[in-house]
């Protein structure tokens, strides 16, 4: 009896685990792997559009354009720690080491603004949504710290005083049209332009000194 019946078990462990048939596998049923050329890129995967990132730095750059509603809407953080790496990176070959310093007034600066317009408006903005236009606005001032570097401008002259003046009207005035087309606030533009005004100031401070 006893090798009988060690022998109709090992018939039943090859069929079932060895061989399994489908009755077997039931609901189990095993996948195959999908190709590499039917996966999607690694940046679609992050939810990094580097197209949609580019026009919204042309529609910034645009001294003509027209923001409406869907700006502020069609938020992301890439693009912002993306000029804030850049801007990092740009004054790194100036030889300013200011990694830290970006980041932390980013940090300071998206929350107070995100606190101030609270307050401000009833229709309420989230801070995802703030960061990623406050991120967007700062695109002149990375042009500025370009400029800067490739035309080795003196931080006392002249033009480097115009340059950054004209970069924080630039910076605020498109992060205030956003803000206000956002939130309908056109009331009190020159309430909401005028921290963000401190803001960029405070970039553009340490992007020439």
């Amino acid at each position: 009896m006893y090798p009988r019946a060690q022998q109709q078990a090992s018939g039943f462990y090859q069929s079932t685990f060895i061989n399994p048939s489908p009755e077997h596998l039931g609901s189990y049923s095993v996948t195959q792997p999908a190709s590499f050329e039917e996966e999607p890129p690694l940046l679609e995967e992050l939810g990094i559009d580097l197209r949609r990132i580019l026009e919204k730095a042309k529609a910034v750059l645009n001294p003509f354009a027209n923001f409406d509603h869907t700006f502020g809407e069609d938020a992301d953080m890439a693009g912002p720690l993306l000029f804030c790496l850049l801007l990092g990176f740009i004054l790194l070959f100036s030889g300013k080491v200011h990694f830290g310093v970006i980041y932390g007034q980013a940090i300071i600066g998206c929350l107070s603004i995100y606190f101030i317009l609270n307050l401000m408006s009833s229709k309420g903005l989230d801070l995802y949504r703030t960061v990623s236009i406050l991120g967007y606005s700062l695109v002149p001032i990375v042009i500025l710290s370009f400029l800067l570097l490739g035309l080795f401008l003196k931080k006392s002259s002249l033009l480097a005083f115009l340059l950054s003046a004209l970069t924080v009207a630039w910076s605020t005035n498109t992060a205030t049209m956003i803000f206000v087309q956002t939130l309908s606030m056109k009331e009190q533009r020159w309430l909401v332009a005028y921290p963000l005004a401190l803001l960029y100031a405070s970039f553009v401070l340490i992007t020439v000194f």
